[in-house]
């Protein structure tokens, strides 16, 4: 379940990147200045996408050591 969890957010961000790029290419063929600034106010969606990942994962660790190693669950 973590892998489909991991390829759908993998392949999102991916299609979020190729969407810019190709919104980026638009803007200059129609000669917009598209600066290469900065200006995100919030988290970037790399940060927000690695956030995630470590929770996944994180959680992933805590729920394997508690039920294998120390039989809590």
């Amino acid at each position: 379940m973590l892998k489909f969890l991991t390829a759908i957010l993998i392949l999102l961000f991916i299609w979020w990147r190729v969407s810019r790029w190709l919104e980026v290419r638009r803007r200059r063929a129609r000669g917009e200045d598209v600066s290469y600034e900065v200006r995100i106010k919030g988290y970037r969606p790399i940060t927000i996408l690695s956030v995630i990942f470590l929770i996944l994962y994180g959680g992933y660790v805590v729920w394997y050591v508690l039920t294998e190693h120390l039989e809590l669950l």
